[in-house]
């Protein structure tokens, strides 16, 4: 009689947990996300391009994630945005509820064996690109650095966030391969930083920026001439900067060109945003369909017009082909990058 109490208990138990957990698995993504918070989490500090970026998406998101949940903007510094694309990846909810909003070289960081990676770029869930626009190194006006020239004959100081982010990659990078002088100062959080170290003199330009985010938060500077665009980053030259070289027009080797090649793929997914890796399909499919609508907004559209912001949308197919065709890149190329950069 006690053995069978004792079954017929279990069973009532386990009859009860399936009964709790049976709906929970069943919610669609509607139910999941209404009343929740969704975390939009940038890697940078505020008033840099991810930052723009990720608030303007911020803003309009929650109008078409299904249960239209409140959605934030958090600023999680540190590493180049390394450590906001860990915390995404492998600390955060694995339920949908939070967004990177990361330096576009994460996953070219991981294919490359950069240190402290806890993410893949294999499984990082894609939801779109907001924009992608070319690199560039550019030095300040008063510098006397006008040229890459002028960079190959006197140290060049350049404000950088980390050793992941382009501030560094590119000026470390061309210094190797055309032999430049570029000195990329690293512990910068981000573009608001940077901007006003170069504008005090504390470094005499910045080495890696995105022609998008040059146009939103530096157009001032586009319009009174107080920078010197040196070098663009990307498969071909932005329209506007038909006089600016391309890095892949300046080397000569296919050694050289097939390394270029390989740090020009983050430029062109540019301001993407993904989700990590457990996150349930159906959710996933939810969020990219959001993100897909956001980008057609009306308001959005408006308001990125207004402020000189470039949309140039992407779906997050798209952009997990661009790091599929990133992953696919010989071992031997990718490594010889790696050890340019002291990442090996």
């Amino acid at each position: 009689m006690t053995m069978s109490r004792s079954i017929e208990a279990a069973l009532l138990a386990a009859a009860c947990m399936v009964a709790v957990v049976a709906p929970a698995a069943a919610q669609t993504p509607a139910e999941f996300y209404k009343g929740k918070t969704v975390h939009i989490v940038v890697g940078f500090g505020a008033g840099g391009g991810y930052d723009l970026y990720g608030r303007m998406l911020g803003r309009y998101l929650g109008k078409y994630i299904p249960g239209h949940p409140n959605v934030v903007v958090e600023n999680m510094t540190g590493a180049g945005s390394v450590r906001a694309a860990n915390h995404v990846y492998a600390v955060a909810p694995q339920d949908g509820t939070y967004i990177a909003a990361v330096n576009q070289n994460m996953p070219m960081y991981q294919l490359l064996g950069g240190d402290g990676a806890k993410f893949t770029a294999s499984g990082m869930r894609w939801l779109g690109s907001m924009a992608n626009s070319n690199g560039l190194v550019y030095t300040w006006k008063a510098s006397g650095i006008a040229t890459l020239d002028d960079a190959k004959k006197r140290d060049v100081a350049l404000g950088a966030a980390g050793t992941s982010s382009d501030s560094y990659i590119y000026p470390t990078l061309i210094n190797d391969l055309l032999g430049t002088r570029f000195k990329p100062i690293n512990g910068y959080t981000g573009s608001g930083q940077i901007h006003i170290a170069i504008e005090r003199g504390e470094v005499m330009g910045r080495g890696g920026n995105s022609w998008a985010s040059v146009q939103t938060g530096d157009k001032t500077w586009l319009e009174q001439k107080k920078i010197n665009l040196l070098v663009q980053v990307g498969f071909k030259k932005e329209p506007e900067l038909r006089n600016v070289p391309l890095l892949l027009d300046l080397v000569k080797t296919d050694d050289a060109r097939a390394v270029v090649k390989v740090i020009s793929q983050p430029p062109a997914i540019g301001y993407g945003h993904w989700v990590g890796p457990g996150v349930p399909q159906d959710r996933v499919e939810a969020l990219r369909a959001a993100y897909a609508e956001t980008m057609k907004d009306p308001e959005l559209l408006k308001e990125a017009e207004k402020i000189n912001m470039l949309i140039r949308p992407q779906s997050g197919a798209d952009v997990e082909g661009l790091v599929k065709q990133a992953a696919g890149a010989p071992q031997a190329v990718l490594s010889r990058t790696a050890k340019i950069l002291g990442w090996k």
